[in-house]
């Protein structure tokens, strides 16, 4: 397998993230309503196929990766699991105890996937660190301040579909609270990021 380096990497993740998040918005008001079982189940699973992408780009970027960097995915996917395993856990017993709304768990499940891929990425930047390496490192890859700022453009439209087409303040002010901590995120990486290549320069 030809491997892919860390900036095309990043770069399809975003892509992929991004349109995950237009097919969402696009499609499960759809399904809701579809007036066929077919139309009903494609409007459902299609959202599905970007995440199923960004999956194989973490098997391809692991599989074509060194054993070092092997093993801090390895330690990264397995506190996901632990992680994701654990907040499932939790839910289904909530829900078998009927002490949740019987809509609510269906709403956690579709968080189960990006709490697994957010704690991967922060277990794997962790063990990355144990190792000598840093996570403020802009060295290679895509710049993170530009990372994180598309990432809080993405959570912002989340949360204006939210506000404008579902009235749910709790999704509202979720999505509007990640984007504006992305958005800080992204402005002290800009910020170190010009630190740095001013005191290069001299």
């Amino acid at each position: 397998m030809k491997p892919i380096s860390k900036t095309q990497y990043e770069l399809r993740v975003l892509a992929a993230s991004a349109v995950y998040v237009v097919l969402v918005i696009a499609l499960l008001p759809q399904a809701r309503h579809a007036a066929s079982p077919a139309t009903h189940l494609a409007c459902a699973l299609v959202p599905v196929l970007p995440m199923l992408y960004i999956v194989w780009l973490i098997a391809r970027r692991v599989w074509s990766s060194d054993e070092l960097e092997q093993r801090t995915h390895l330690i990264g996917l397995g506190a996901a699991a632990a992680i994701a395993g654990s907040f499932s856990l939790i839910t289904g017993f909530l829900a078998a105890g009927k002490a949740l709304s019987p809509e609510v768990p269906g709403v956690l499940l579709i968080w189960i996937f990006p709490l697994m891929m957010g704690s991967y990425g922060l277990a794997q930047k962790w063990a990355q660190r144990r190792y000598g390496a840093s996570f403020c490192d802009d060295s290679e890859g895509l710049p993170k301040a530009i990372g994180f700022g598309l990432l809080a453009l993405m959570f912002a439209g989340m949360a204006l579909w939210a506000y404008w087409h579902v009235a749910d303040e709790f999704s509202t002010g979720l999505f509007a609270g990640l984007s504006l901590g992305f958005a800080l995120a992204a402005a002290m990486f800009a910020w170190r990021r010009r630190n740095r290549n001013r005191h290069e320069g001299e």
